[in-house]
């Protein structure tokens, strides 16, 4: 068994090729050839307790993670927790994985296959709300993805600009990066926006004259209570792309505009149909993608680290 810390995760794979594992586990669900149970979800408080197992062909996989909100007043990452990958065959562990690192990692994946889905391939400009560490990996990812002229981010304090900053120009040392100190700044400056935040009210105003043709990925909402994007922007899309079936009842940003009559049931439909052809959308006009997150992706991922660890001599290996 090996153990791959948050340096290993973080290296071992490029972004090109961790989105290529995500589409393909996107795909797999879409067609049936994985398992993924129901994720177990326990709140404490403010704190959030997941459980999150998948089973693929070769390897199976459970995750547990943690979502503390407090952990950010305190300078620590808000979402921790590890990933441990079996052999579907024997049922034998094979490694232990970061899993915050691997959550982040795949979230920007997901954030930059919504972008490649859903909006159109040519010059675009990108719209940052939230600069926590899901925000900064959907900026790396979606800048590797798509030819992106200007990233815009809403200003809330300077560390986080900093950090966005920081962390962006390591990957991308030519991108070009401003401020906005309203949304409504964002929204004119941009195309497509992207909300990771925990936010319970939408971080945008519901006016479809600020909104209308543009694209919009949310990717922090989690919870019912949550939902980052104004109904206007499910109003104008008229349709709305999810990660996975879970996904509906999960959050608020799926809940809501169904429960509102903003959206019907039959135009919620996941992403993989997009993919595999089934769907079509107009990327001309507004769309928008909801990512809840599912063990799916994370095992995936950790599969195509682990073989490349094996390959390159990587991780700690350790014997039980």
């Amino acid at each position: 068994m090996i153990i791959l810390s948050d340096a290993d995760v973080g290296n071992l794979l490029s972004l090109g090729e961790i989105m290529d594992a995500v589409e393909a586990s996107l795909i797999a669900y879409e067609k049936g050839e994985a398992k993924v149970p129901p994720r177990m979800h326990f709140n404490i408080a403010n704190d959030t307790m997941l459980c999150m197992p998948s089973f693929g062909r070769q390897f199976f996989g459970t995750k547990l993670v943690s979502v503390v909100p407090a952990n950010r007043d305190k300078g620590l990452a808000v979402i921790n927790g590890s990933m441990l990958l079996n052999d579907s065959e024997t049922g034998l562990p094979l490694a232990l994985l970061n899993a915050s690192k691997l959550t982040a990692l795949r979230t920007g994946a997901l954030g930059a296959i919504g972008v490649k889905y859903l909006s159109p391939i040519s010059d675009a400009t990108f719209g940052l709300i939230g600069c926590g560490v899901q925000g900064l990996h959907q900026a790396i990812f979606i800048c590797a993805a798509q030819k992106i002229s200007k990233v815009y981010y809403l200003h809330r304090s300077k560390e986080s600009a900093t950090a966005l900053i920081s962390f962006l120009k390591k990957r991308s040392p030519d991108q070009e990066i401003e401020a906005c100190f309203s949304v409504e700044d964002l929204l004119n400056k941009t195309n497509i926006i992207i909300a990771a935040t925990t936010s319970s009210t939408p971080v945008l105003p519901d006016d479809a004259k600020l909104l209308k043709g543009k694209h919009f990925i949310s990717i922090g909402s989690y919870k019912p209570s949550m939902q980052e994007l104004p109904d206007a922007v499910y109003q104008l899309a008229g349709q709305l792309a999810i990660d996975s079936e879970f996904a509906r009842h999960e959050t608020g940003d799926i809940i809501n505009p169904i429960k509102k009559g903003i959206l019907k049931e039959e135009n919620v439909f996941t992403i993989g149909k997009i993919i595999t052809g089934e769907r079509k959308v107009n990327v001309k006009e507004t769309t928008v993608f909801k990512s809840a997150g599912m063990a799916l992706f994370d095992l995936f991922v950790a599969q195509a680290m682990y073989e490349r660890a094996l390959k390159e001599n990587k991780g700690t290996k350790v014997s039980l």
